[in-house]
């Protein structure tokens, strides 16, 4: 009998052991914990873990400060200097793999309303008062893509509420204007996506995928440098345009690709190299934009799927006899 049981006993322990661990979908505290040390006014941040800035005025500072609170601020050079780095709003520049989306948790803030302090989270990233993704291109609203908070000491409780942020493609900002003393950990995760539209490159040489998925959308890949692109194939329009044979009439179609660069982040209005559509399954020549931001945006109707992959590196002085635009810098 207690044989039995014993047996019986054992079987139930090893049954529940063969069960896993129930994973939860959203962790308010995130598992990644790597520290790192803001120390930039731009920070770029491609890394999970947690990213610390803390901030106490100096000395000048303080002074430059307390004299304009109190009206007695006049324009002396050092002054003048104090005052705006003290008043700088500074940035945490986020941007992941092409095929995730960001994820920010703010495990703590101390950034106080009333001495002008503030926060904002971008849903991409803002550079100069232009935006990636271009504000046309959104599914968002520029007003949906902001979201700004700060500690508002003069309610009572003090209450510290957590903030939970993600963005729509692999790049998000969060801006940060701390006038006096103050700090925050922003918690970064990277969770994968199955249909990216807009990619954002920072420093990458790598065959990119551009596709629509049968949306009317958009959708555009942006690096961070003068390039060269090339195509290695495309599908892009209607049938009249896929008979195997690519062409550079393409603006009076619905669909098309259009390669550019520009000197910010708005590509909508950027200086056109070239714009493309129709069928081919060989690469293409390859082309040189020498600009501060070279783009490839994808426009479509939604009535097609369209497709290109598209090859993209640095490019350097070897490279200028393949240059198709020339930018001002």
């Amino acid at each position: 009998m207690k044989a039995t049981v014993f047996l019986s006993l054992s079987i139930i322990l090893l049954s529940v052991k063969a069960w896993p661990t129930v994973k939860r979908a959203f962790d308010l505290y995130p598992e990644t914990h790597e520290m790192h040390t803001i120390t930039d006014c731009m920070h770029v941040a491609t890394e999970p873990g947690d990213y610390v800035f803390k901030k106490s005025l100096s000395s000048a500072q303080r002074f430059s400060f307390d004299k304009l609170n109190e009206n007695e601020f006049n324009e002396e050079g050092l002054e003048l200097k104090e005052l705006e780095d003290a008043i700088n709003v500074c940035g945490l520049y986020i941007i992941g793999e092409p095929n995730t989306l960001v994820e920010i948790t703010m495990k703590h803030y101390d950034v106080n309303c009333n001495s002008g302090g503030l926060m904002a989270f971008v849903d991409g990233w803002e550079l100069n008062g232009e935006y990636f993704p271009a504000i046309n291109d959104h599914h968002r609203t520029l007003e949906d893509r902001l979201v700004e908070f700060c500690n508002n000491y003069k309610r009572w409780p003090h209450v510290m509420n957590k903030k939970f942020f993600r963005s729509s493609q692999n790049a998000a900002l969060l801006q940060y204007r701390l006038p006096t003393k103050g700090s925050f950990i922003a918690n970064v995760r990277f969770h994968k996506i199955t249909q990216p539209c807009n990619i954002l490159v920072h420093d990458i040489s790598a065959l990119y995928n551009l596709a629509n998925y049968g949306f009317k959308r958009n959708c555009s890949i942006s690096a961070l440098f003068p390039a060269v692109v090339q195509l290695t194939n495309i599908k892009v329009g209607g049938k009249s345009m896929r008979k195997g044979k690519v062409s550079y009439e393409c603006m009076q179609n619905d669909d098309y690709l259009e390669i550019g660069g520009s000197p910010g982040l708005d590509s909508t209005h950027m200086e056109k190299s070239s714009d493309i559509c129709g069928y081919a399954e060989t690469p293409g020549p390859e082309q040189a934009i020498f600009c501060g931001v070279t783009t490839a945006r994808l426009v479509s109707s939604g009535r097609y799927q369209n497709h290109v992959s598209i090859m993209i590196r640095k490019a350097d002085a070897e490279d200028l006899d393949l240059a198709t635009l020339v930018c001002a810098f």
